[in-house]
């Protein structure tokens, strides 16, 4: 009976390795395949990428800066913000004689 055992554990370590190999080169064909596609997009993207680049560099030539009324309303604006954050800096810091408490006192 041992001997049947041992028979069936042969057989079974040679089919287990057989399909191991076939199991093996199934997934480095797969492997290399996908390294195949995952090269061949790269390559796209880089080609698009840089026709891409060439033709956003060709159409899109600079404009000649331009000043509107939409800048100097802006200027004025900031200007009258300046000035009066300025005003109210100046009337919260200025001395008032009457608005301080006499420190002298008579006491006879």
């Amino acid at each position: 009976m041992s001997h049947n055992v041992e028979v069936e554990g042969v057989t079974m370590a040679k089919s287990y390795s057989r399909e191991r190999a076939l199991f093996r080169d199934a997934a480095n064909s797969a492997f290399g395949r996908q390294r195949d596609v995952i090269e061949s997009a790269g390559k796209l993207l880089s080609e698009l990428t840089q026709l891409a680049g060439r033709k956003l560099v060709q159409k899109t030539p600079l404009a000649p800066k331009r000043s509107g009324i939409g800048g100097f309303i802006a200027t004025g604006l900031a200007v009258a913000i300046v000035a009066g954050a300025a005003y109210v800096a100046w009337r919260v810091l200025r001395t008032d004689d009457n608005a301080w408490i006499d420190d002298e006192f008579d006491v006879d």
